[in-house]
């Protein structure tokens, strides 16, 4: 194993089915991700230009 640090980064992967966030957002670096999933099991995401977003848990990924 290397002793060398690494560095993870996560973003923003909208499902195919949601074509409006699709073309605007997807593959955004990920600032901040709300704890708490909302009744419709989304959670709110700020992206790194400061956009916030609606998400699913599995639509936030490591980049």
């Amino acid at each position: 194993m290397s002793n060398n640090p690494v560095s993870l980064s996560w973003v923003f992967r909208p499902d195919r089915a949601d074509q409006d966030r699709i073309a605007e957002h997807a593959g955004k670096p990920i600032h901040a991700v709300q704890r708490r999933a909302d009744d419709g099991s989304r959670v709110e995401v700020v992206l790194i230009d400061g956009v916030r977003v609606q998400a699913y848990r599995h639509e936030v990924v490591l980049g």
